[in-house]
């Protein structure tokens, strides 16, 4: 991406590493999506426009449970199981979830040697 040591990647609500092998596969294939033009056009359209008015705080028990009902009918049409989305109500899942990151970002460290 060309992006210096003061360039910052920002990531919101994403979902697991794993489902975008396929995206790291043909990077180098995604030319228009890294292009600088197309970058500050993200920029300015996205992240300047964002204001508080966005922003859902879902911490409360009725905003979780609307939160884990839309997950429930998306994610179980193709193919998730309902025991694993009942292991996504518990702070366990998401520490474990957490643990991972050290391997990714070794993943992504080995991927941009591969790509540069």
């Amino acid at each position: 991406l060309n992006l210096g040591p003061d360039e910052n990647v920002v990531t919101v609500a994403t979902d697991g590493f794993d489902r975008y092998e396929s995206v790291l596969e043909d990077l180098h294939e995604r030319e228009l999506e890294i292009e600088t033009h197309v970058r500050n056009r993200w920029f300015r359209d996205i992240f300047m426009k964002a204001d508080t008015r966005n922003i859902l705080d879902v911490r409360s028990k009725a905003q979780k449970e609307r939160l884990f009902e839309r997950k429930e009918k998306d994610w179980l049409r193709f193919g998730y199981e309902k025991a694993y989305l009942d292991r996504m109500r518990s702070m366990d899942f998401w520490n474990r979830e957490y643990d991972k990151v050290k391997a990714y970002n070794a993943h992504i460290i080995q991927r941009r040697g591969a790509i540069e």
